[in-house]
């Protein structure tokens, strides 16, 4: 998979690129506005894609717990499965503490 497939905002620029591109080639004016709507309508969807997966380290489990109840996804970064375990029950006993 290439770089700017796995990084939505390189993408949303990429996009943006081939946006301004469509308006100066050698088309008719309805062809080119079709091709710069397409483009930026593509450009957009991706940014909003970009702002869902906004990454925020930390190490304390409320703040993850917080983002969690917000409806957004955590990935833990674990080194083994002891470790993604140890941080799966640091999280389960704030959320006990919360309730």
């Amino acid at each position: 998979m290439n770089q700017t497939a796995q990084n939505p905002s390189a993408h949303a620029a990429a996009w943006k690129a081939r946006a301004f591109a469509a308006l100066r080639s050698d088309s008719s004016l309805s062809v080119r506005l079709a091709r710069y709507r397409a483009a930026m309508s593509k450009a957009k969807a991706l940014e909003a894609e970009a702002r869902q997966r906004q990454v925020t380290r930390t190490g304390d489990p409320r703040a993850a717990l917080a983002w969690i109840q917000s409806g957004r996804k955590v990935r833990i970064q674990a080194v083994n499965h002891q470790d993604l375990l140890r941080h799966v029950r640091a999280l389960e006993v704030v959320a006990a503490r919360a309730v």
